[in-house]
């Protein structure tokens, strides 16, 4: 059965929007397509940036606040999570939580932050340092342990704080020992994490997992499985979905892409105002200037959400050739 069409236009804003806060970062990950590439020059975001862009939406249920980049490194970054959360939006991001000192901390517990999401990838500092660029291991445990204990002594819920995990051949082994980590930490959620590969770095074919799970790697994911049920530990992937469902895949035909929603509702906007269709397409996509929709510094948003390129890529991504920066999604990597 043919699926339907969806429109060229959407009729209102997205109410979900990716804006990085900065493209630096103080780790150099061979997964990240930033340590092998410059897509755009350096930049903070700034409040009064952020702010122009907020208030053209009249809604906006959920901001992510990272994108190729370190969050932590911008010194306006609490401000302007206290300036979304006003807005009554869920803010979260990914962090390396390397410049997390117990200062930035309590800052960030008083910021209001609804989610706070370290990005580790490995249980020890070898691995950690073969996967993140830097040896930073010990640190990063230590200020996560700092963050968790802070929150008990504040009786403070909030950032809901877990730790990522990017799933590859290299480091599938360490799961369960990352899995137990958390637990020592006190670290409520772990998540494991597609492999997005671009061919630099361990970001090649060879180490993904998606649709290449074998006996090996399902019974580390087991393990890891039980462990966290064992902890009282939620064991996720991104996506909403399991971890192992995730590594395996879905058969969905012969557009693979299709299943995602992204280009109806929701944007990502770089610290240089440059306006992609999603967090992955600097990483997928070979043609990056080709991939800009428009800039949300010297653009009405509204014109860049219904203007010529945004819909022109919303057709291509109905055709049976989707636009540039999907042209992997669902068969390469999870949606």
């Amino acid at each position: 059965m043919e699926e339907p069409t969806r429109p060229p236009v959407v009729a209102t804003l997205p109410r979900t929007l990716y804006l990085e806060t900065t493209n630096r970062c103080d780790s150099k990950c061979q997964t990240c397509i930033r340590t092998f590439q410059t897509l755009e020059p350096p930049k903070d975001l700034t409040l009064a940036e952020l702010k122009g862009i907020v208030e053209q939406f009249p809604v906006l249920d959920r901001v992510i606040l990272h994108g190729i980049g370190e969050p932590l490194l911008n010194r306006e970054l609490f401000e302007m999570i206290a300036y979304l959360k006003a807005r009554g939006a869920t803010v979260l991001f990914n962090s390396d939580a390397i410049t997390l000192t117990p200062k930035r901390a309590g800052q960030l517990i008083e910021s209001g932050l609804d989610e706070f999401r370290v990005s580790m990838d490995a249980a020890t500092r070898e691995m950690f340092a073969k996967v993140r660029g830097v040896d930073q291991f010990d640190r990063v445990v230590g200020n996560v342990e700092h963050l968790v204990e802070l929150q008990r002594r504040l009786e403070r819920q909030t950032p809901r704080v877990s730790l990522w995990f990017t799933a590859m051949k290299a480091n599938l082994d360490e799961l369960p020992a990352f899995v137990r980590l958390a637990a020592r930490v006190g670290v409520p959620e772990v998540y494991v994490q597609r492999l997005v590969f671009y061919g630099q770095g361990l970001a090649v074919q060879e180490q993904s997992l998606h649709g290449a799970v074998r006996e090996r790697e399902q019974c580390l994911i087991e393990e890891a499985e039980g462990l966290a049920r064992a902890s009282g530990i939620a064991f996720k992937a991104s996506g909403l979905t399991a971890p192992l469902a995730s590594l395996k895949g879905t058969e969905l035909g012969r557009r693979p892409w299709s299943g995602c929603q992204r280009p109806w509702t929701l944007s990502y906007v770089t610290a240089n105002g440059n306006v992609l269709p999603c967090c992955i397409s600097p990483w997928t996509a070979k043609d990056y200037r080709g991939a800009v929709l428009g800039n949300a510094f010297t653009q009405d948003f509204s014109a860049i959400w219904n203007g010529e390129r945004y819909q022109q890529f919303r057709k291509d991504f109905e055709t049976d050739i989707p636009p540039d920066p999907c042209r992997g999604c669902g068969l390469l990597w999870s949606i």
